[in-house]
């Protein structure tokens, strides 16, 4: 008659998948962009205070301190945004390449170098070997 069915095969677990270099370099990048944002943010405080004329006015000086905490909050904030998607990177994690993406196509209005490295990041972020 025959032979009895052989069980099939256990399924074999996917080889983890080894992170490209080039996303370990966008990686580095957006924790410099973090720091350099988080740098920004001092330089902000440090530049608000050097305004003394302007500080002695009531009512500008009150503006200007808002301006200034307003500034800083967003800077922090973007720096924020910068580390985690350096580190979403470094995990492999497809919601961060979508964020990098997003950060990419803000910084093509950094007209020309910005433009450049932008377009070349978004380049890289479509590659299918990327993507996956």
């Amino acid at each position: 008659m025959g032979y009895p069915p052989q069980p099939a095969p256990a399924p074999q677990p996917a080889a983890p998948r080894e992170r490209p270099f080039g996303v370990t370099i966008l990686a580095i990048l957006y924790a410099i962009e973090g720091l350099y944002c988080l740098v920004a943010a001092f330089i902000v405080d440090s530049i608000f205070d050097w305004v003394p004329m302007m500080n002695d006015l009531p009512m500008v000086g009150d503006i200007l301190d808002t301006v200034k905490l307003c500034l800083m909050i967003v800077l922090i904030i973007i720096a924020i945004f910068y580390f985690l998607v350096a580190l979403g990177m470094l995990k492999g994690q497809n919601w961060a390449r979508r964020v990098g993406i997003i950060f990419a196509i803000i910084g093509l209005i950094n007209i020309p170098i910005g433009t450049i490295i932008s377009i070349i990041i978004l380049i890289y972020l479509f590659k299918t070997e990327i993507k996956a």
